[in-house]
């Protein structure tokens, strides 16, 4: 059986590095991929694009990478009130969230990527 790498990206009012119940349907885009180096490359230069693009970011286990943009807020009715967006990019592993950061040979190639 083989493996299946997957880089999501999420879009939603809910921190996305709390992975809540639902979290899965925030995923706005997905890419698949056969090789773990071809995914680290795609989450590595989502990464680089996204920190040019938001002012605020924060990571969780080197497997999500959230970004915000203070005041970038949309209405929710069901809370009578205004809500953070929060854009996320997800490193995962045959459709679960995979800890990069315990695969030390993968989170160096990783971190190699991003100071390219």
């Amino acid at each position: 059986m083989s493996q299946q790498w997957s880089v999501c990206k999420t879009k939603g009012d809910c921190e996305p590095w709390l992975f809540l119940d639902g979290w899965q349907d925030e995923i706005t885009d997905r890419f698949s991929f056969d090789q773990q180096n071809e995914a680290l490359e795609k989450y590595a230069q989502l990464i680089k694009e996204y920190r040019n693009k938001f002012e605020s970011e924060k990571e969780t286990n080197l497997s999500l990478y959230s970004f915000w943009n203070e005041g970038d807020e949309h209405y929710c009715e069901a809370c009578d009130d205004y809500l953070q967006v929060f854009y996320g990019i997800v490193f995962m592993k045959d459709d679960k969230v995979y800890e990069l950061g315990k695969d030390e040979k993968a989170a160096h190639y990783f971190f190699d990527l991003l100071k390219r």
